[in-house]
């Protein structure tokens, strides 16, 4: 279940960048299967292309060039705190999305899914400021 909740953190969900390969593996993936670490980066960078409303190809030269999310962002004309909005908006999605799988798969109830979004958007709140979530090494501020 604690996967499912971070699930956003590894599509892209890394505002806190993790460009150099660490004693956990590459880019944090120390486990994972070459396919793995495609369909990750992959997601990435769509997630980050559909967050800014421009083309995957955009987001992979802006990667390439080592230009951080707020950056492109600010290129394409939104401002970091239009940026925080769309992400958080998209995270809520997610976590949402995910919450009610675990409910049509019967692994939880409506109301402890219902329990649970409020106390994750409840630290959010606490994270006032943050960006928290993020969507891409190498794309984060």
């Amino acid at each position: 279940m604690l996967a499912t909740f971070l699930a956003p953190a590894i599509l892209g969900l890394s505002l806190v960048g993790a460009q150099a390969v660490s004693a956990h593996g590459f880019m944090g993936w120390r486990n994972a299967s070459p396919e793995e670490i495609v369909s990750r980066q992959q997601t990435m960078f769509q997630d980050q292309a559909n967050l800014l409303g421009i083309s995957v190809d955009e987001v992979k030269q802006a990667w390439a060039e080592g230009k951080s999310l707020k950056e492109l962002a600010e290129e394409k004309g939104l401002t970091a705190e239009q940026l925080q909005v769309k992400m958080k908006d998209l995270h809520r999605q997610a976590m949402k999305t995910q919450l009610q799988t675990l409910v049509d798969k019967g692994v939880i109830t409506q109301s402890q899914a219902d329990s649970r979004l409020k106390i994750m958007e409840n630290q959010g709140a606490k994270r006032k400021g943050h960006m928290g979530m993020g969507f891409g090494f190498g794309l984060g501020f």
